[in-house]
């Protein structure tokens, strides 16, 4: 949580939380460096947009698609697992081959390495505590920092990779995403073997199918799941950060005393953090309450129990599903290249390795956590509330509450106080 309040809105902070802009959202987030080197093992460039560099991460999958495919990397890999060495020995084109070595091996490298450096950045931003405009307007756009569902951003990437990555607010990297999946789609003609291999035309699907480009797919789709989800989770975690900043300041610039009389009455109410706090603050000084009589502040939740999935209401910092992904992404590839030999495909194997790899990966993860772990985070109290105000206002204020979606409230009783 923050240290210190930033002293002035319009200097520029020299460690950024995140950034609003057309272009999308993005946060200076602690990501698993190991996780961001995996992930550019499995494809170069996932790594550096895992962990919010995007611009490198779009360069580095446009080369490898590039390199990849002059090379016939793809076939070769998918023809040596077949245990046809010598067709595969025959396909590759060393040539393109060698130039693929080296930048591999940097993918790897420099996505850990930036992970590092950015959790280091993440510890110095919190310290300085710079505030983050929570929108920004412009002609083409109105972007606004709000909560949304992680579940809700990887179905709709499973539905279409990329469309997760626009409900989450990245307009350049859903708009890549959902591009680069439908070129990729085209070229191995992944559409025609998707419906000869539900309508049971199993030998016309393998027959279909382009190996090279095909290969590509299964990385591509469980990487897009995963990273929506993993965006929508940092953008609400980015949403918390700043509107915990907020209400620290508020507080700490209100320093008149407030004000009591002799029909005065205090209620307390919890809130999770959502744009209804501040409207309701806002909403409790139009009924006259004067603003040093609302304190709301947020609270230390002492939870640390790892949540399997997590929710609007709630983000522990990490992510199980890391492994379970990983998990997916193996067994999807290797489903996928030994569906061009079995009898059911590509594609359903393709996706059976994916579910099974999942819940593998998921086992796993649960094996080795050391914590509790609960399958789905519930909702629970971020912000607490106190109103000191005039009796009469009682029942409008429980009305407001209620319609800003206020968790509980309790009105305070009254007791004399006695000096010993």
């Amino acid at each position: 949580m923050p240290h210190q309040k930033f002293q002035s809105a319009s200097i520029k902070p020299r460690y950024s939380k995140g950034e609003i802009s057309v272009f999308g959202t993005n946060s200076v987030y602690p990501r698993t460096p190991w996780v961001a080197g995996w992930w550019s093992a499995a494809f170069p460039g996932f790594g550096h947009m895992f962990i919010g560099k995007y611009l490198h991460g779009l360069i580095l999958i446009v080369w490898e698609l590039v390199v990849n495919n002059q090379s016939h990397l793809n076939t070769a890999i998918a023809l040596s697992f077949l245990g046809r060495f010598e067709e595969a020995t025959a396909i590759l084109n060393k040539d393109w081959a060698l130039l693929y070595v080296a930048v591999y091996a940097y993918c790897i490298w420099d996505s850990y390495r930036c992970a590092v450096e950015i959790k280091k950045s993440h510890i110095l931003a919190e310290i300085e505590d710079a505030p983050v405009t929570p929108s920004d307007v412009t002609f083409f756009d109105v972007v606004i920092l709000d909560k949304k569902s992680p579940l809700i951003g990887s179905l709709w990437s499973i539905f279409t990779p990329g469309l997760g990555q626009l409900y989450g607010g990245s307009t350049v990297v859903g708009t890549f995403v959902l591009a680069w999946w439908i070129y990729v789609c085209y070229k191995a003609a992944a559409v025609r073997t998707f419906l000869h291999s539900f309508l049971g035309d199993f030998d016309k699907a393998a027959a279909t199918v382009d190996w090279q480009w095909f290969l590509f797919l299964p990385s591509m789709y469980a990487f897009a799941i995963y990273q929506a989800y993993v965006s929508v989770t940092e953008n609400n975690t980015l949403y918390d950060i700043e509107q915990i900043r907020f209400l620290r300041l508020r507080d700490a610039n209100l320093t008149q005393p407030i004000t009591i009389d002799d029909n005065s009455t205090k209620i307390i109410a919890s809130m999770d953090h959502s744009p209804f706090v501040e409207i309701l603050i806002h909403d409790i000084e139009r009924l006259g309450v004067p603003p040093q009589n609302i304190v709301a502040l947020p609270l230390e939740n002492l939870d640390s129990q790892i949540n399997v999935i997590d929710t609007i209401h709630r983000v522990d910092g990490r992510s199980v599903l890391d492994g379970a992904m990983m998990g997916a992404t193996i067994f999807a590839v290797l489903g996928a290249m030994y569906g061009f030999k079995l009898h059911w495909g590509p594609i359903i194997w393709g996706l059976l390795g994916l579910v099974c790899g999942f819940f593998l990966g998921l086992v796993i993860e649960l094996a080795i956590s050391k914590k509790k772990v609960k399958m789905v985070a519930n909702r629970k109290s971020e912000v607490i509330i106190e109103v000191t105000c005039n009796a009469s206002l009682n029942d409008q204020l429980i009305k407001i509450l209620k319609s800003r979606g206020a968790m509980g409230f309790v009105k305070m009783p009254k007791r004399s106080i006695t000096n010993t």
